[in-house]
C-alpha cells in the first residue's frame, strides 16, 4: 500500500532537485560567461598598463627600474613574464620552464623597443574567478540543504494535518484545515444525512405496509379462532370475507418485495446529485469536447433518486447528443426561483417542433442525423417525471442557437 507522505516527499524532492540542478547549471553558465568577459577585459587592461610602462622605461633605457617593475608585477599578479630588448637581450624573465611562446612587440610612439610575453593562466585573477565558482556552488548547495530540511519539516507537519483531517472526515464537530478535505467532509456528511433520511422513509414505508397487512390478518385470526371455538358456523359469507382479506394480503406482499430506496421520494438537495453526475460522466462529454458549466445554488426537492437520476440523465444527454463539438452545456439551479435549468448551444428547435415534442414522441430529420439511435421518447420521460413530482417545464429554443429547458419545482 502506498503512502501519501512518501509520495509527496519523493515527488516534491525530485522536482526540487531537478529545479535546483537546473538553476545551478544556469547560474554557472551565466557566471562563467560574465566572469570570462570581465576577466578578458581586466587582462587587457592590465596588459595595456604593463605594456605602456614597459615601453616608457625601455625608451629611457632604465633597465634596472624596468627589471624591478616587472619582478614586482609578476609577484603581485602571480604571472609569468619575460621581456627582451630589440637585441634579444633578456631584461627580465621568470619563465623557468620556458612555456612562453607568443611574444609581442612593445611599441613606443610607433617605434618598437622590445619584446614582451605574459601568461595570465595561473594568475591571481584567474584563481579569484575559480574561487568564485567554488564559493557560488558551495553557497548554493548549503542553501539547498537548508531549504530541503525546512521543506521536509513543513511537509512532515502538513502530512500530520492531512492525516488528522482524514481521521475526522466523518466527524462534523471537528474543524478541517484543508479546504478541499473540508468540501469532501461536507459532501460526505450531507450524503450520509440524505441516506439516513432515505432509510427512515423506507422504514416508515415498511411500517405502513406492516400496518396495512396487520388489519386483514387480524380479521382472519378472529374468524379462524371463532370457527375453532365453534362460535361461528362456516358459511359462504365467512368464506368470502376470508378470501377477500387474503386477497388484500396478496396485494400488499409485492410492495414488500419490490420496495426500493430509489423509488421513494424524499426531501433532498438535488445539487449534490448533479455534482456527482457531472463528475461521473465528464469523460463522456469530453469526447465531444463539450464544456459542462455548473452554477449550483442549494435546491431541496422532494423527489426519488430514481426520478432525479432519470431527469438529469435525459436533460443532460439531450444536450450532449444535439450539441456541436467544442460547445458549452450549462446546468444551473436557483434557490430563489426553485428552478433547474439545462441549456445547450446545439441545433435548437423551432416552435412547431416544441409543440410536437410536448404532444408525444417526435424527432426532426436534423435530430436523427445528430443521434440515429434516439427514439424520441426522452422528453416524454422527462414530462412524466415532472408531472409525477408536481413540477412544471418550459422549453425555450432557437434553431442553430441552442435549447434551454427550465424545470420549476413547487
Amino acid at each position: 500500500m502506498n503512502s501519501i507522505r512518501k509520495l509527496l516527499i519523493s515527488q516534491i524532492f525530485k522536482y526540487i532537485l531537478a529545479i535546483f540542478l537546473s538553476i545551478i547549471f544556469l547560474l554557472n553558465i551565466a557566471f562563467y560567461i560574465f566572469s570570462n568577459i570581465q576577466y578578458q577585459k581586466e587582462i587587457e587592461r592590465q596588459y595595456d598598463a604593463l605594456n605602456i610602462m614597459t615601453a616608457h622605461l625601455s625608451t629611457e633605457e632604465n633597465y634596472e627600474t624596468l627589471e624591478i617593475y616587472l619582478e614586482h608585477y609578476a609577484h603581485i599578479n602571480d604571472v609569468i613574464i619575460y621581456y627582451k630588448d630589440m637585441n634579444q637581450n633578456t631584461i627580465f624573465s621568470n619563465d623557468v620552464d620556458q612555456i612562453l611562446r607568443n611574444e609581442k612587440e612593445v611599441m613606443y610612439e610607433g617605434t618598437p623597443v622590445g619584446y614582451l610575453a605574459v601568461s595570465y593562466q595561473n594568475s591571481t585573477l584567474g584563481r579569484e574567478i575559480t574561487y568564485g565558482f567554488i564559493g557560488l556552488n558551495f553557497i548554493s548547495i548549503t542553501l539547498f540543504i537548508i531549504g530541503v530540511n525546512v521543506l521536509f519539516r513543513y511537509l512532515k507537519k502538513e502530512n500530520q494535518h492531512i492525516i488528522s483531517d482524514l481521521d475526522n472526515l466523518e466527524n462534523p464537530n471537528k474543524s478541517i484545515k484543508y479546504f478541499e478535505i473540508a468540501k469532501l467532509q461536507k459532501k460526505l456528511i450531507e450524503s450520509s444525512e440524505q441516506k439516513d433520511r432515505q432509510k427512515k422513509i423506507y422504514e416508515s414505508h415498511i411500517g405502513s405496509l406492516a400496518h396495512d397487512i396487520k388489519t386483514p390478518l387480524s380479521v382472519i385470526q378472529i374468524y379462524t379462532e371463532s370457527l375453532k371455538n365453534r362460535k361461528l358456523e362456516v358459511n359462504n359469507e365467512i368464506l368470502s370475507d376470508l378470501h377477500e382479506e387474503a386477497k388484500k394480503i396478496e396485494n400488499i406482499i409485492p410492495k414488500f418485495i419490490k420496495g426500493n430506496y430509489i423509488e421513494l421520494p424524499y426531501l433532498q438537495d438535488i445539487t449534490l446529485f448533479i455534482c456527482d453526475y457531472v463528475e461521473r460522466y465528464r469523460e463522456i462529454f469530453e469526447t465531444k469536447k463539450l464544456n459542462v458549466v455548473t452554477k449550483l445554488e442549494p435546491l431541496s426537492v422532494k423527489i426519488s433518486d430514481l426520478d432525479l437520476g432519470r431527469l438529469i440523465e435525459h436533460l443532460s444527454f439531450n444536450a450532449f447528443y444535439y450539441s456541436d463539438d467544442a460547445s458549452n452545456v450549462f446546468i444551473v439551479t436557483s434557490t430563489k426561483h426553485r428552478q433547474l435549468i439545462v441549456e445547450d448551444e446545439g441545433i435548437g428547435m423551432n416552435k412547431e417542433t416544441i409543440e410536437h415534442i410536448l404532444a408525444g414522441p417526435y424527432r426532426t430529420e436534423k435530430a436523427i442525423k445528430m443521434n440515429e439511435k434516439g427514439s424520441g421518447i426522452g422528453y416524454q420521460i422527462i414530462l412524466d417525471i415532472i408531472d409525477r413530482n408536481n413540477a412544471k417545464v418550459e422549453i425555450k429554443s432557437e434553431v442553430d442557437k441552442g435549447t434551454k429547458v427550465i424545470v420549476s419545482f413547487k
